[in-house]
């Protein structure tokens, strides 16, 4: 017989055909010996997967504020980061931040992102909401017509001018009224101010409706670009701004140095110490971890593209507004920075991998000893439904010494027969070969006394 040379191909079809179904069949034979195991296991495995959260959804909508606002640009920035990473973020315009927290803060409402001046709310309002930071300044601004006013309280000052004070249940309407309580230990009537928005106050300033108009909103913003260059249009100085630091921890202090607005015209004339909140980013708390990044991400793209007028390159996004916890997502990014693996992996499974990463250690840590136990666990069964058999050929093999007629020795033959079966298709191989062969050959000794018991019997 010429020897014949076989091939890799041949190899493993003969690997496929002989070994790899008999295997597949006998675990089928494993998963049913041990299937109140499996089925615990596969339902620790839904629960996991159900926690872990693979799949980022395809669309989220952020709340936007105002048209003209500092947030319509960020919003945009936002929109281009997300959409270079696969995911649609959809733009919520608003009346106002306090509007789009109302959404935000619903469960019927498809918003699950917001912009919110910090100091106006807290997290135990809002117990389901948390922050990823601060992501710009949130300056207040008080411009107004006419000649230079020097005041240690503008409030009260312009408490019987006509003063637009921004949209009722507004940020910046709540920020005036908190700000006005302070010194005036009153809530200011809404008769001696306008609730216009920003960018309808803006215009009856400019052209003397006005005297002033209160606004919080970033440098950026069209409506603040729009008085700063505006004729006969000046901004209130806060004299007693650390004061107000005292009361107000959420605020902080900037100085709008002489001559930086317009350095021809030298405006302003001299420095300027303007109070400030910060936008802080809110989020629902169960939002997904890779949509949390993408966030986080873009907030940081955003920070240190360019400087601002009040922050340089790369100040934001930073955890100043503590009214309102950190996600565990921001907590991490604040404290460890933004870990390597965003730089060559989709956001996606970037944030998938940075999310199990520990139980993927831990899972390995467990899996490599465990090998060895695979295999024992896969014998015990094998050789569980082996000893069975045995215990079965025993049986058998009795019935056959007490076999009185040929139709007994038959039934005892046929049950021989299906044994026969049962041993061929339970799949043993290495050394553990021996159990299939002792057990092959049992059988065949019990089958020889079966048939030499049958001949002798007449009926």
């Amino acid at each position: 017989m010429k020897y014949q040379i076989t091939t890799v191909q041949q190899n493993y079809k003969r690997y496929l055909d002989k070994f790899f179904k008999k295997e597949f069949q006998s675990w089928l034979k494993v998963l049913r010996f041990y299937w109140l195991f499996v089925f615990l296991g596969s339902v620790a495995a839904i629960v996991f997967a159900i926690y872990i959260n693979p799949f980022a959804p395809k669309t989220v909508f952020l709340a936007t504020g105002q048209q003209g606002s500092s947030y319509t640009k960020i919003s945009d920035e936002f929109q281009i980061f997300f959409k270079k990473n696969g995911i649609k973020l959809d733009l919520v315009p608003t009346s106002g931040l306090g509007e789009g927290l109302k959404g935000l803060d619903s469960v019927t409402s498809d918003i699950s992102a917001s912009f919110m001046t910090a100091g106006v709310v807290s997290g135990k309002e809002y117990p389901n909401l948390v922050s990823l930071g601060s992501v710009q300044y949130a300056p207040i601004w008080i411009f107004y017509r006419g000649d230079t006013v020097r005041t240690n309280d503008p409030f009260e000052y312009f408490s019987d001018k006509k003063i637009n004070i921004g949209p009722s249940e507004n940020v910046t309407n709540r920020i005036f009224k908190s700000l006005y309580r302070l010194n005036q230990q009153v809530n200011p009537s809404v008769n001696n101010f306008s609730e216009l928005s920003f960018k309808e106050a803006a215009a009856q300033l400019i052209s003397g409706q006005l005297d002033a108009v209160f606004i919080v909103d970033n440098y950026q913003s069209e409506t603040i670009q729009r008085l700063l260059n505006a004729k006969d249009i000046k901004i209130m100085n806060f004299p007693l701004a650390d004061a107000y630091l005292k009361k107000h921890p959420f605020l902080r202090k900037l100085v709008i140095p002489k001559g930086s607005i317009n350095l021809d015209t030298v405006h302003p004339s001299e420095d300027i110490t303007i109070l400030s909140s910060t936008t802080t980013l809110l989020v629902e708390k169960d939002m997904h971890p890779a949509i949390q990044w993408a966030y986080l991400l873009s907030a940081k793209e955003f920070g240190s593209n360019a400087s601002t007028f009040f922050a340089d390159a790369g100040y934001f996004p930073r955890n100043l507004d503590q009214s309102f916890p950190l996600s565990p997502i921001a907590k991490r990014f604040y404290e460890q920075g933004t870990p390597s693996i965003f730089s060559f992996l989709p956001i996606w499974m970037a944030s998938l991998i940075e999310n199990i990463w520990a139980y993927v250690l831990a899972f390995f840590v467990i899996i490599l000893p465990a090998f060895g136990l695979l295999a024992t666990t896969r014998m015990f069964a094998a050789e569980q439904l082996m000893n069975q058999m045995f215990i079965n050929l025993r049986e058998l093999d009795e019935a056959i010494s007490e076999a009185s007629n040929k139709e007994q020795i038959q039934d005892i033959i046929n049950a021989i027969i299906r044994y026969e079966s049962e041993v061929q298709a339970n799949w043993l191989f290495g050394k553990n070969s021996r159990f299939y062969f002792n057990q092959k050959n049992a059988l065949a000794g019990i089958k020889r006394d079966a048939l030499a018991k049958q001949a002798t019997l007449t009926e």
